[in-house]
């Protein structure tokens, strides 16, 4: 139905510039379908050698791809020096732009339940697909009005070498300055005993404490003393009132806009099971992490046995959005997805 002739698609707005100013995601619309999708648009003549090859590696990767909870991409082609990817409107963006402009100090835990129970229902079949995906973070995790979708495969990486599967890899990813965080402490330390799909979980663990928490974890440390922190089994934590206690009258030197923020962690309670599970994922040593499967199956999910998370966005507040029913005229520079305005400072990197 999505066809490689440019001119059947309309780009209605700049959702984000990314791949270093090479590529940009529009909201565009498809003229035979009327559908709104999103279209990220590479500028080829402007990429190196190796950007042209992770560009390239991004889209075979997908292509072998599909799963409800894993970005898919309607058709790709090329038009002179531009490589276009159609891909559907997940109407929320990532999972960080609505922590930007919605929840700043991080999801409620129903809703983090349930963006966790869709991730691992795509990263199961990536590793049962062979491949480690290697940069887990909410910035890769997009949201509709029904469910979440894991993606941002440039750093994807496959355990399947010449017909055979290998034991381990041994390569930091190529454009892994972005993702340094959440890589897990074996990754980074590029020993000879290499790091295997048990990596994508300790990814995850720190991914939980961003969507918790509505902050990158160790993200006020320098490079060198976070490499030195995962390697000696620091964990970041879920802030609520048990890891952040309110500020106190002596906390004179704290700023107002900290003070506010620290008194909503502290007037919070996350469940015992929520941290057990973040915790359980961040373990220093591979082996004492929880296998995929063993996850889906922690305690911690039984709480959203009968919960939607379009049920539990109107819980919070948000007005969800159809994607199907957006018009031309409510399109523009400034397109109203529920609360939030496209400006062109998103972070869509599917």
């Amino acid at each position: 139905m999505f066809g490689s002739d440019p001119s059947e698609y309309v780009l209605k707005s700049e959702l984000a510039v990314c791949c270093n100013g090479i590529g940009t995601v529009y909201l565009a619309k498809h003229r035979p379908s009327n559908e709104f999708i999103t279209i990220k648009k590479f500028k080829m003549d402007r990429a190196k050698l190796e950007e042209n090859s992770l560009i390239r590696d991004e889209i075979l990767t997908m292509r072998q791809l599909c799963h409800p909870n894993i970005l898919s991409f309607h058709s790709t082609f090329v038009n002179s020096f531009e490589v276009f990817v159609v891909a559907p409107l997940m109407c929320f963006c990532s999972c960080r732009d609505a922590m930007n402009n919605l929840f700043t100090t991080g999801f409620p835990e129903h809703i983090v339940c349930l963006i966790l129970r869709d991730v691992l229902l795509g990263l199961d079949y990536l590793h049962k697909k062979g491949f480690i995906h290697r940069s887990i973070r909410a910035s890769h995790i997009l949201l509709n009005r029904n469910k979440a979708v894991l993606c941002g495969f440039r750093e994807c990486s496959c355990l399947v070498s010449h017909g055979e599967r290998v034991a381990t890899l041994h390569n930091l990813p190529p454009s892994s300055v972005k993702s340094l965080n959440w890589l897990a402490p074996e990754v980074l330390e590029q020993n000879l005993l290499g790091y295997t799909e048990q990596s994508d979980i300790y990814s995850l663990g720190i991914a939980t404490c961003e969507l918790a928490n509505g902050l990158e974890p160790f993200s006020d440390m320098a490079t060198t003393f976070m490499l030195v922190e995962k390697i000696r089994g620091h964990q970041p934590a879920l802030l609520d009132c048990s890891t952040c206690p309110p500020p106190t009258g002596g906390d004179s030197g704290v700023g107002d806009s900290i003070a506010e923020t620290r008194q909503i962690y502290g007037m919070r309670k996350f469940s015992d099971n929520f941290h057990n599970f973040a915790e359980m994922c961040m373990q220093r040593h591979p082996i004492d992490r929880p296998t995929v499967a063993q996850l889906q199956n922690h305690v911690f999910f039984k709480q959203i046995k009968h919960m939607t998370l379009f049920e539990q966005l109107l819980a919070s507040g948000i007005d969800t959005l159809d994607c199907t029913k957006i018009k031309d005229e409510n399109i523009g520079l400034s397109c109203d997805f529920g609360d939030m305005n496209i400006d062109g400072t998103f972070e869509w990197d599917f």
